[in-house]
């Protein structure tokens, strides 16, 4: 074989082979990469309620994103770049609003309020600083839904419906009642609204199609549950949803902490009789459940529970929860009965 002798290059040509001959071995520096962020908030009402179903668009225009919070008025952006960004959140029967948020870190995270759009019905339910008041709408639609049946169970006042999607229900009574919205055609909604004393709250419900609940049992369920908190004694308490978040997951604590049953100094233990739903569960304890799984939990310490159907329909000679459980510690108000209403 004939070798091939290839002629000696100049040191810098040299230099220059070499660094080409390492960049195909090694590839080229990789460009700096852009970290990406996540923008994420909540969208509420006047009254701090969560408004489902909310649009939210980010950088309105062109390259628009867009989401519909969920039922508990959140939404999230992932892979959002950092620097100043716009949102727009739209809502039937509220006034858009327009913001600009700056997103930096891996993580933004913003509170957004929607003001209502003034009804003649929201003025009078204002003016007497006392009640529930809202809209109901379909999400296939997103439109407000005529004839929507709204009852507060509990304090014995109900509504329907008008054209708008608004509703409108004056009450004395102040606490935390269960608000039932049913129509023709959706799904039945059970939602926990606590009433403040001397103003309204407001609340806008989505309703998803459906069949409405029609069953008989249930029906006599929520018409216990009803009259229970119409007469529940002076250390019985009734706390929602949005009470219990403030105080962690696990709902034996947030019981605890929440003001509606802490300023009456309520312990739960797992020893106490749970029912589910109206519905007795033997074995069951407080603590298997999260505060994401509850609408709502009734609260009766001993002889609290003024209408006895708690009692009646726990079954003979069956114990309560764990018995071999640590008990609450003595001198502390203890629950005897609870009602854990899940979320629908």
């Amino acid at each position: 074989m004939i070798g091939l002798r290839l002629p000696k290059l100049p040191i810098r040509f040299q230099a220059a082979v070499s660094g080409l001959a390492l960049l195909l071995v090694h590839g080229a520096p990789a460009p700096a990469q852009e970290t990406l962020s996540a923008l994420q908030g909540i969208v509420r009402n006047e009254s701090s309620h969560p408004i489902e179903q909310a649009q939210v668009l980010l950088n309105p225009g062109s390259g628009t994103r867009e989401l519909r919070t969920d039922r508990d008025g959140r939404f999230r952006f992932i892979g959002v770049s950092p620097g100043t960004h716009r949102l727009r959140v739209l809502r039937i029967g509220f006034q858009p609003h327009d913001t600009t948020v700056i997103v930096i870190g891996t993580n933004t995270e913003v509170t957004i309020e929607l003001r209502r759009l003034t009804t003649l019905r929201e003025v009078e339910v204002v003016g007497r600083r006392t009640g529930v008041y809202g809209t109901v709408m379909g999400r296939d639609s997103l439109k407000p839904l005529e004839g929507a049946r709204v009852e507060l169970l509990g304090a014995r006042v109900r509504d329907t419906t008008d054209a708008t999607g608004t509703f409108a229900m004056g009450t004395r009574q102040v606490g935390t009642f269960m608000l039932r919205v049913s129509r023709e055609g959706y799904d039945t909604r059970m939602l926990s609204v606590r009433v403040p004393k001397d103003t309204g709250v407001g609340i806008d419900i989505v309703l998803r199609p459906g069949t409405p609940a029609l069953d008989a049992h249930m029906e006599m369920l929520w018409a216990d549950m009803a009259q229970r908190i119409n007469w529940k004694g002076v250390d019985a308490a009734v706390v929602g949803h949005s009470e219990l978040l403030s105080y962690g997951s696990h709902v034996d604590l947030a019981v605890r902490f929440a003001p509606s049953a802490a300023r009456k100094g309520i312990v739960i233990d797992e020893r106490a009789c749970l029912f589910v739903n109206g519905m007795p569960r033997p074995n069951a304890t407080i603590r298997d459940f999260s505060v994401e799984e509850v609408e709502s939990i009734e609260i009766y310490p001993a002889r609290s529970e003024l209408t006895g159907t708690l009692i009646q329909r726990w079954p003979p000679r069956v114990p309560c929860g764990n018995p071999g459980a640590q008990p609450a510690p003595r001198g502390v108000l203890r629950a005897a009965l609870v009602v854990i209403w899940t979320r629908r």
